[in-house]
């Protein structure tokens, strides 16, 4: 206990883009899923009340459900609350006319039918601190499937908990590659920057909505490099994956070790601490990497 009102202090844990996939599939790193394995036990040695998972789960769940169902038996397993959004590689890219692989509604429902809904609010722990948690499935923004217009009213009829001192919200892209107040990439010129970021008419709603509800940190995954940073007082932490690095020579202050990110809830506040993986696999896998279209993948 740590104060005269006996509420007690607790902890989190967020982890994402652990890309677990199946020597099922056309493609399959073994790595990836043994570094899983090391971050999970990690995990359950820390103990924390809660999971936090921040998508891409699996190597390819929109189109294998079984790596959707496999990858949440493992999730639900761990012996702890667990809650998760969907990533790229569970609903599709940001959306795209040209891209086969992009957002669909296809994979919207098939990852509904086995993980549930994409979008959540609620409140753990108690007194200073109880801390709300609102995750939600971003690539929907500007997307114009039918879908998208039940999230935006989802989003607009969240309202403030003046109880909660702490409202840390969850989604799978970045709010934005280097600096909030970026013009929009190009989808062409600079595609690796237009993949990982919100564009920015979606990143000003979905941001107008975090801060009318009273958010305090903003956690994202999808780019698998660490990064802190501040804006108008809020926390934005890009966090690390567990599967594999990349982009850790874009900013000084990036760094794209391998691990999650573990928080501690005390006296109203919440501290964050990097951890990074005991071991990283060397395991060999095959296939392509990236994001391949659907037609012509071989599964020889």
């Amino acid at each position: 206990m740590n104060n005269s009102e006996n509420y007690e202090s607790w902890s989190f844990v967020h982890a994402t883009d652990m890309h677990l996939g199946s020597p099922r599939s056309y493609r399959f790193q073994p790595a990836w899923n043994e570094n899983w394995r090391t971050a999970r036990r990690q995990i359950q040695q820390l103990k924390p009340d809660l999971v936090l998972v921040g998508g891409d789960m699996t190597r390819d769940g929109s189109t294998h459900v079984d790596e959707l169902i496999e990858s949440k038996h493992d999730l639900e397993t761990m012996g702890m609350p667990v809650h998760f959004i969907p990533g790229n590689h569970e609903v599709g890219n940001k959306w795209s006319p040209d891209s086969s692989v992009a957002i669909r509604s296809a994979y919207l429902k098939r990852y509904q039918a086995v993980y549930g809904a994409s979008e959540w609010s609620f409140v753990q722990g108690a007194g200073d601190n109880a801390v709300r948690f609102t995750g939600c499935n971003a690539f929907l923004l500007g997307s114009g499937l039918p879908e998208e217009e039940t999230l935006r009213n989802w989003l607009n009829g969240l309202k403030p908990d003046r109880n909660c001192r702490n409202h840390v919200w969850m989604i799978h892209p970045a709010l934005f590659a280097d600096r909030f107040d970026e013009a929009d990439f190009d989808p062409v010129e600079d595609r690796v920057p237009w993949y990982f970021a919100l564009d920015r008419a979606e990143r000003d709603f979905v941001w107008q909505v975090m801060r009318r509800t009273g958010v305090t940190q903003v956690i994202s995954g999808h780019i698998h490099c660490r990064r802190r940073l501040e804006v108008e007082g809020v926390e934005i932490h890009f966090a690390p994956a567990t599967a594999f690095p990349q982009w850790g020579d874009r900013w000084p202050d990036g760094d794209s070790t391998l691990g999650f990110l573990h928080f501690s809830v005390e006296e109203g506040r919440i501290r964050s601490e990097f951890v990074p993986l005991d071991t990283v696999s060397s395991l060999p896998g095959y296939g392509p990497g990236g994001n391949p279209a659907v037609e012509g993948r071989d599964y020889s």
